[in-house]
């Protein structure tokens, strides 16, 4: 098969009917059922899926692979989170499990996640093997797709269990959930026990996704901007395609970026449930979690970009809290997996038990730790980009300053990440996942941030040398240089 299969930062993606087709699904998944019967003992898998255009006819598909390889399959009943199957998958003790989604990724895009036994995504030790034994061997075929199960009850236990529904009497204002047409509405619908203080928006199926997408992010949250100041809402909710990722707005109808979102469930988790532990973040997440972290004496760690690998501390270590750019948060001490219908309950907890506006919290985080002002752009990159060639090219034009502050550290661990003597910072990273440059800025001023940006633009637009004409030269360079030195040497 010409099509090559890998998997970015968290699973493997690609368009519908183009890359991501039934014979591909059915070569993904013969693969991971080679994996999981090399890496686990357990013969059950675990397969499920969310609301996108046939991700119930693409997760039978891999079902029908997985029961001909000799497993027993247990297969959602309805459209599901993924933190949902990964709790499953945890608590059964499942060799692994198989979820059909692409996450906030665009309409026309689906995919496959791989979720372990820990109850989080698997390591690129697995995605490695998985992707090395893609076409290995035949392809297992049959009629059977498993047994039908309902994976909800459980999960949604376990989240009460967690946070118990607090009276939203004390709050000033309703609650706005918005599902964005993924599950996580009618998940949250029954965490809230038909509550009338919370209303739901872009609860109801549509592939499409209404023409935006499924990514909580402030230009996608319009509606829900829209319907905090309409309902006079305490707060706004907004979860991914597979609910594993949140967005917040405030009362105000401000939207708050992760680099203020993250600080918040920090201190709640330290100030008012009385928790500890290490705090872990992505290398594109701010200055915030750090200084609180060591305020209150806690390890802090930044890993590259994707989950996972918040997800491996997690397994190893006392991680209080995970958190990445995108939206993701994990909270270590309960799961080692973001997930966006816990984090809605933690913040609504804490507007219960504050009693005071999201606003007025966000203002006296500020306060104590430091403004941030956040800005992310995505530049479109063409199929063939060069990461390692374009990373190179820009390490070489970053000089001492930057945006006319002085450049106190370059991190190129995940990308480029440029910091600056006031812990301002500017990320140029090429997605794992789509073709774009991810552009993050935070600063203490909109000023700087927006310089930032700019710089970026600049540096983006920069193109790398062509990787082979570059070795070519430097051949012609050293050849040059030798000629040189024979020609002092005969003098």
């Amino acid at each position: 098969m010409s099509y090559e299969i890998k998997f970015g930062t968290d699973g493997w993606r690609a368009v519908i009917s183009d890359g991501f087709t039934f014979s591909n699904v059915k070569r993904a998944a013969q693969a991971a059922c080679d994996v999981v019967r090399k890496v686990s003992k357990s013969r059950l898998i675990l397969i499920g899926y969310d609301r996108r255009f046939f991700s119930p006819q693409f997760a039978d598909t891999a079902a029908r692979v997985a029961v001909a390889n000799g497993f027993k399959v247990e297969i959602t009943d309805q459209p599901i989170s993924s933190p949902a199957l990964s709790f499953q998958v945890h608590q059964k003790k499942a060799g692994m499990g198989f979820m059909i989604t692409a996450s906030h990724n665009p309409y026309y895009f689906n995919g496959f996640k791989l979720k372990g036994v820990h109850g989080g995504s698997v390591n690129e030790a697995i995605t490695k093997q998985v992707e090395d034994r893609v076409d290995a061997g035949d392809i297992q075929w049959g009629e059977g797709t498993g047994k039908k199960t309902d994976f909800v009850p459980g999960y949604l236990a376990s989240l009460k269990k967690l946070v118990r529904w607090p009276n939203l009497n004390v709050l000033k204002g309703p609650v706005v959930f918005d599902s964005m047409h993924g599950p996580g509405g009618l998940l949250f619908e029954k965490l809230c026990h038909g509550d009338k203080r919370v209303n739901f928006i872009r609860k109801e199926v549509d592939p499409l996704f209404g023409g935006v997408n499924p990514e909580p992010i402030e230009t996608n949250l319009t509606a829900l901007r829209e319907a905090v100041l309409k309902y006079k809402a305490s707060i706004g909710i907004a979860v991914d395609g597979d609910a594993d990722r949140i967005g917040i707005i405030d009362d105000k109808g401000r939207y708050l970026p992760p680099h203020t979102v993250m600080p918040l469930i920090l201190l709640h988790l330290i100030e008012n449930r009385k928790l500890k532990g290490k705090v872990v973040q992505t290398v594109s997440m701010g200055y915030l979690p750090g200084r609180i972290a060591q305020k209150f004496n806690l390890p802090f760690e930044e890993v590259p970009v994707g989950f996972k690998h918040i997800a491996q501390r997690m397994e190893k270590e006392k991680v209080l809290l995970g958190g990445e750019e995108s939206g993701g948060y994990g909270i270590g001490l309960w799961s080692p997996e973001r997930d966006g219908l816990l984090c809605a309950l933690l913040f609504i907890e804490l507007l219960a038990k504050t009693k005071k506006p999201l606003s007025v919290l966000v203002d006296s985080l500020y306060e104590r730790f430091g403004t941030s002002h956040f800005v992310r752009v995505d530049f479109p990159l063409s199929l063939d980009f060069d990461k390692t060639a374009w990373s190179a090219h820009i390490t070489t034009l970053i000089s001492t300053s930057i945006a006319g502050v002085v450049v106190k550290q370059v991190n190129a661990s995940d990308g480029i990440k440029v910091v600056t003597q006031d812990d301002s910072w500017l990320l140029m990273r090429p997605s794992g996942t789509e073709p774009l440059l991810r552009t993050y800025a935070e600063a203490s001023s909109e000023l700087l941030v927006k310089a930032l940006i700019a710089e970026a633009g600049r540096l983006a637009n920069t193109k790398p040398p062509n990787p082979k004409k570059a070795a070519e030269d430097a051949k012609k360079l050293k050849k040059a240089k030798a000629l040189q030195k024979a020609k002092k040497l005969k003098k």
